[in-house]
C-alpha cells in the first residue's frame, strides 16, 4: 500500500547442495514475497565461512566477517525464513550453528518461517527445532510451515513436481508478508516505547 514502509524478508538456506531442495522452496518464498512488494535477500551458509560457536553469541569474531554479515542481515530484517534439509531426524548442523551466532537482540520481534526438505516421509522434526531455537532467540514462529517429503524426487530439473507445493510455499510467503506487516506497524505515539525501529 502507498505509505507503508517495505518489509525486509530474509531467506537462510542451510544445504550445502548446489541444487538443493531446501534452497529451490526458499526461492521460491522469496519470489512470492518479492511479488508482494517485499524487499528479500538471500544467505546461502555454504557461501559464508562461519566459525563452530564456542558459545558466546555476542562474540565478534573478527576473522569471520561472515559472522558480522549474518548478525546484520538478521538484526535488519522483518522477517526471516529458514530453509534447511533434515539430516537424522533433524534441521541441519550449518544452521543450528548459525542461530547460536544469533542473540536476542538480533531476532526479537522477527517473524520466522521454516520450511524443511526430507529424504523420506513428511515429518516435523526439523521444523519442531527451528520453532525451539527460535523462541529462545525470542522471535515470533508462524503456525504455517512446510515440509517436502522425498526431496530428491520433489524438485526436477528446476521445478517442483507437485503444484501443491508450490501453492503452499507461496501461502508461507502470503502468510509471513502479513504478519511481518502487521509486527512492522508504529505503536501508538503514547505507547512508552515510542515506535518499532
Amino acid at each position: 500500500m502507498p505509505g507503508e514502509r517495505p518489509v525486509h524478508v530474509l531467506g537462510i538456506a542451510a544445504s550445502a547442495r548446489k541444487n538443493s531442495t531446501s534452497g529451490a522452496a526458499l526461492d521460491v518464498v522469496l519470489a512470492r514475497a518479492a511479488e508482494l512488494g517485499c524487499r528479500t535477500k538471500a544467505l546461502r551458509l555454504a557461501e559464508l565461512r562461519l566459525p563452530f560457536c564456542d558459545g558466546d553469541k555476542t562474540a565478534p569474531w573478527p576473522e569471520y566477517p561472515a559472522v558480522a554479515v549474518l548478525r546484520r542481515a538478521v538484526s535488519r530484517a522483518h522477517a526471516v525464513v529458514l530453509a534447511t534439509p533434515e539430516y537424522h531426524g533433524g534441521m541441519s548442523g550449518a544452521l543450528k550453528n548459525a542461530l547460536d551466532l544469533l542473540d536476542i537482540p538480533h531476532a526479537r520481534g522477527k517473524v520466522f518461517a521454516g520450511v524443511s526438505a526430507l529424504g523420506g516421509r513428511s515429518n516435523s522434526n526439523a521444523l519442531n527445532q527451528l520453532r525451539t531455537s527460535v523462541r529462545w532467540l525470542h522471535g515470533w514462529m508462524l503456525p504455517d510451515q512446510v515440509a517436502i517429503p522425498d526431496a530428491r524426487s520433489a524438485h526436477l530439473d528446476g521445478r517442483f513436481q507437485d503444484p501443491l507445493v508450490t501453492e503452499r510455499l507461496s501461502q508461507l510467503a502470503d502468510a509471513l508478508t502479513r504478519a511481518a506487516r502487521a509486527l512492522a506497524l508504529p505503536v501508538a505515539p503514547d505507547h512508552p516505547q515510542g515506535r518499532r525501529e
